[in-house]
């Protein structure tokens, strides 16, 4: 499948490595010459120079020949512009990244009205649903649900002194949970009855939503409450997360601090109950006054990394308990991981995991990407016909780095065992590391179709 990414910016060229390291046809345009050449020099791609929004350009990549085209510059109108026009080449799914809240949120603009766009996608309001999650989940670092809500996985971190550091995972009761994935030291293991867990290891843990609150507990991570919190920068994501928090009715206290006085005085007028600090995040002195060190969570969503980086360090010595930080350069994300803070954050990485569940193929439900290996959680449907389909998970042979998390099966929730069959229209959540990923598609994909 022949896949057009315009735009090779943090978005575009996070999808093009995803899917370049799965050996798909992937054609990048650019009007950068330099932005282009990193590309061409990193990722095995095609590149093409020149506008997205131009029929010429779309031509020389192949358009006619093209079942997707996702376009993530950062100019909407041009994103826009380029899924109409592959419309009209007959390109059958077309995603555009759209910033503009004026776009998103009037009904003439929706994907509905703007035949030639399947998917609007804006990534601060991705990004601040991430984060809402993690304000009503607060002892985990992420939280993603399935199946229409009824299961949950939640990444959490092995605290320093828990019981479970070194504990064998076949020593654990395992009934009502299965541990997918474990990162340590940035690296992603697919985990064996026989692997340890170790203080400071992150872990995906799977199990039904309802009884998820028992399951951490039991695991030495003790439930968290959010009563107040403090978000650094105004813009679209603080705003949207605000919203998002006023309009669920949570009982949370909720200041926003931004120095820029016209984005304090927008945010003061679309929020009802937010007290807004014209100020700068990292003054150590505003922060004092403005006793943010007594906040539970303090949220850092500016567009610079560095003054995002720099406040959560300063808040954490002023006591506050938790901290969010957005980053959107991933070179810097290893770094930050080992400072104190409790939370990364990349827009770019949550964009890609959206975008990529209209790329999958076979019955794919949802795709969650995972940790810096770019690891993916699917939510994918059996088909009749499929390789797994009537087989027992003991008869099935998994490839290396992939997982199965959980099975539904009409109303019923499923923690799997060897002795569990694989049946017809099974919904299945599987773990896999980038390059096992195809294969998995392929165990629950009817080839004949």
């Amino acid at each position: 499948m022949k896949t057009i990414i315009i735009g090779a910016g943090k978005v575009g060229y996070s999808i093009a490595q995803l899917l370049s390291s799965e050996n798909q046809d992937v054609v990048v345009i650019e009007q950068d010459e330099e932005r282009l050449k990193i590309v061409d020099e990193s990722l095995d791609v095609q590149v093409v120079l020149g506008s997205g929004s131009s029929p010429a350009t779309l031509e020389a990549a192949g358009v006619k020949e093209a079942a997707m085209l996702i376009a993530v510059t950062e100019m909407d109108e041009l994103n826009m512009i380029a899924c109409l026009l592959a419309k009209q080449y007959g390109v059958k799914t077309t995603v555009a990244r759209v910033r503009n809240t004026e776009y998103m949120e009037t009904p003439i603009f929706s994907p509905e009205a703007l035949l030639g766009v399947d998917l609007i996608i804006n990534p601060e309001r991705v990004t601040a649903l991430e984060i809402a999650k993690i304000v009503r989940n607060p002892e985990a670092l992420s939280v993603e649900y399935y199946a229409d809500g009824r299961v949950q996985m939640v990444e959490v971190e092995i605290p320093d002194d828990s019981v479970l550091d070194g504990v064998q995972l076949k020593e654990l009761d395992t009934s009502s949970f299965v541990i997918v994935s474990i990162i340590r030291k940035h690296r992603t293991i697919v985990p064996a009855g026989n692997d340890c867990l170790f203080s400071k290891d992150k872990v995906y843990i799977m199990a039904r939503t309802a009884d998820m609150p028992a399951v951490l507990p039991s695991l030495g991570i003790q439930p968290k409450k959010v009563e107040s919190i403090a978000i650094l920068g105004a813009g679209r994501t603080g705003c949207y997360l605000a919203k998002i928090i006023e309009q669920r009715r949570w009982p949370i206290d909720i200041k926003i601090i931004d120095k820029n006085i016209v984005q304090a005085r927008k945010a003061e007028n679309q929020l009802k109950n937010a007290l807004i600090i014209n100020g700068d995040g990292s003054d150590l002195e505003l922060l004092r006054e403005e006793n943010i060190g007594e906040s539970d969570m303090f949220i850092a969503v500016t567009d610079d990394d560095r003054l995002n980086i720099l406040s959560c360090l300063i808040v954490k010595s002023l006591g506050v308990k938790s901290t969010i930080c957005k980053v959107k350069r991933s070179d810097l994300m290893p770094l930050v991981d080992q400072i104190g803070i409790d939370i990364i954050m990349s827009p770019r990485m949550l964009t890609a995991g959206t975008i990529l569940k209209y790329i999958r193929r076979g019955d794919i439900v949802s795709v969650t990407v995972m940790g810096e290996e770019m690891a993916e959680m699917l939510e994918l449907v059996a088909q009749p016909g499929s390789i797994a389909a009537g087989k027992k998970l003991s008869k099935i042979k998994f490839p290396s780095g992939s997982v199965l998390g959980s099975i539904v099966r009409e109303n019923q929730v499923i923690i799997p065992s060897g002795e569990h069959e694989i049946k017809p229209h099974d919904h299945l959540m599987v773990f896999s590391i980038s390059k096992s990923i195809q294969k998995v598609e392929k165990l629950f994909l009817n080839s004949k179709k």
